[in-house]
């Protein structure tokens, strides 16, 4: 099974500066894109090392940012919990508290509808910082699956 940053490894290997993600204003190649996706995966780790945990994405979907997001979310071997910024904040609140996140990354829009410490929040606005500090590193390599929940001492019993 190839793992998602695998997959943009091996992209980036053969399409280098070919476009992989563009909008209206701005063009990424899928060099930069694993940049960008490697160094937002490493922040997620250092923000929380344990695999498996579960990060909120709330932003507008349209954005690269939502996709590098997206893609990093995986990358770090975490749990994508998308959330939208038309949910009202009491909505919000009641999946953040179901589902546990560790970390929730945030645009403008879903930082005003999140209750959470800055201690709990990337904003997008952090992302070129967070690129130009981890630049260069890459993350652990974990899969995200669910943990199966038949134990081995069950499955002998």
């Amino acid at each position: 099974m190839m793992r998602t940053l695998d997959f943009w490894t091996s992209m980036a290997e053969r399409h280098g500066q070919s476009t992989a993600l563009e909008n209206d204003e701005t063009q990424v190649s899928y060099s930069e894109l694993l940049v960008a996706v490697n160094a937002l995966a490493v922040a997620l780790q250092s923000k929380d090392p344990t695999p498996g945990t579960r990060v909120g994405l709330c932003a507008q979907p349209s954005s690269l940012e939502y996709q590098v997001s997206m893609l990093a979310i995986l990358a770090a071997g975490k749990v994508l919990v998308p959330l939208s910024c038309n949910s009202s904040t009491e909505t919000l609140d009641e999946i953040l508290n179901d589902t546990l996140c560790s970390t929730i990354i945030v645009d403008e829009a879903g930082q005003e509808k999140i209750n959470a410490d800055d201690d709990f929040t990337i904003q997008f606005s952090q992302l070129e910082g967070l690129v130009l500090t981890y630049r260069g590193q890459v993350p652990e390599r974990h899969d995200a699956q669910p943990q199966n929940s038949t134990s081995t001492s069950t499955q002998e019993a």
